[in-house]
């Protein structure tokens, strides 16, 4: 059974009404993911209007909890509260009260490690980059007070919305996008706990700045190949990835046994990037779902996998030459095995294979029993884009679908996948 995913704005501005009489246009939807605190991102993204939405055309996060939660400030770190919210206009309450009798399971949604924090202790838990540059509003996985802070969340949604299960994102470091496109983002974290948990583990610290320093000059001189070859035979650089993905892994394992030995019945399923690029950010599958029954990832092919290609490249080039070449050594560094411009990829995304690829490595890198979602795409594209895409998952390693997302998603699409869904039931 597939799942689909919600933001607050959803809930107070239409009304759980509205939003119940759209899921079950889909058919097959069992699993409904509310967004607990959001990040700073467009709604929709990049472009578009909410479609449905009575109150506003398009919203933009702030990296507010909109939930009812007791204050931590006593505990030096603490997510900023959405000034909107009351009793009256608390989402989570009033989805679990309006799905109370219906057939859908509320998996509420968390964003970890992105987002408005703040408190005393905020600056001790930031993520760094290479140069020392702090990176705002991204907490890292190595910080000292960013289990306590979530553990005492989790106990208290526990006890005010009496949820269990939840699915948790931005368990990773920050990718180049975000409010701005900064390359450099990716060339983190070297904060005092990162530095001196590669120092316990014999990692020269200086000596991988100074590679990513050199990796980083290459970019700047607009020479991509070369620099995609010196990432991939550089021992620095890629102790410094497995570094990364080692800290990710180590801080979930840790939050999911904290919140367990509180509660047990705590089930923790994950928000992952696709394999493509999900390695550089700290996430490696094998170890990672280990620690829990379900992922989903997003590989969403007309958006280039969820990540941000088009600011990316457009960032590091300023002529279409360069922007080819860039191209082509980012499909070489990421392992994107198709025949395409990057012309081509700026109309069209990446080819529909992409969905099925990502969702089969997946399967291959997962622990055996791990439930797969495959992140669907729902805006920006035609009906017949979608349906393509939901076929490509259905044929794929994948378990399930899990669609991206509800207030996003004009009616022809829902119509289509209604259709759909009725035609095989015939």
């Amino acid at each position: 059974m597939s799942g689909i995913q919600l933001h607050p704005h959803d809930i107070i501005d239409e009304g759980m009404s509205q939003i119940i009489s759209y899921i079950k246009k889909l058919k097959d939807v069992q699993y409904v993911f509310p967004e607990v605190n959001t990040i700073f991102e467009r709604n929709p993204v990049p472009v578009g209007k909410l479609p449905r939405n009575p109150v506003h055309e398009v919203v933009f996060g702030t990296g507010t909890m909109h939930a009812i939660l007791p204050s931590y400030a006593e505990s030096g770190l603490d997510q900023r509260r959405e000034p909107t919210l009351s009793p009256e206009q608390d989402p989570l309450m009033i989805i679990k009260n309006a799905m109370q009798g219906e057939d859908f399971e509320i998996i509420p949604w968390l964003n970890i490690l992105n987002g408005h924090f703040e408190g005393s202790k905020l600056q001790n838990n930031l993520v760094t980059d290479y140069t020392g540059q702090v990176i705002p509003h991204w907490l890292c996985p190595n910080a000292p007070d960013v289990i306590d802070f979530w553990e005492k969340a989790f106990v208290d949604l526990n006890q005010r919305y009496g949820f269990t299960s939840y699915m948790i994102d931005r368990i990773r470091f920050p990718d180049w996008a975000g409010e701005e496109i900064n390359p450099k983002q990716l060339l983190t974290c070297f904060c005092p706990h990162c530095q001196a948990k590669m120092h316990d583990r014999h990692l020269d610290v200086h000596a991988i700045k100074e590679a990513i320093n050199t990796w980083s000059m290459m970019f700047k001189a607009k020479q991509f190949d070369s620099a995609v070859a010196y990432a991939n035979a550089n021992e620095l650089i890629q102790a410094w990835i497995q570094f990364r993905q080692d800290s990710v892994s180590e801080f979930v394992e840790h939050l999911i046994k904290r919140v367990r030995k509180i509660n047990e019945e705590f089930t923790i399923w994950l928000d992952l990037w696709p394999p493509a690029y999900g390695w550089l950010l700290g996430q490696d599958y094998a170890s990672l779902t280990k620690l829990s029954p379900a992922l989903k990832h997003f590989p969403y092919h007309k958006l280039g996998g969820g990540a941000d290609v088009q600011g990316l490249i457009h960032k590091l080039t300023a002529t279409p030459e360069e922007q080819e070449d860039a191209f082509h050594a980012f499909k070489k560094f990421f392992d994107l095995p198709y025949d395409l411009s990057y012309e081509t990829f700026k109309a069209e995304g990446f080819p529909i294979e992409f969905v099925a690829d990502q969702n089969n490595i997946v399967r291959a890198k997962s622990a055996p029993d791990t439930r797969i979602f495959s992140g669907i795409q729902m805006w920006n594209l035609t009906p017949e884009n979608l349906l393509e895409a939901i076929h490509a998952g259905e044929r794929s390693a994948a378990d399930d679908l899990l669609y991206y997302c509800y207030g996003w998603a004009t009616d022809d699409l829902f119509e289509a996948i209604q259709n759909l869904r009725e035609k095989g039931a015939n």
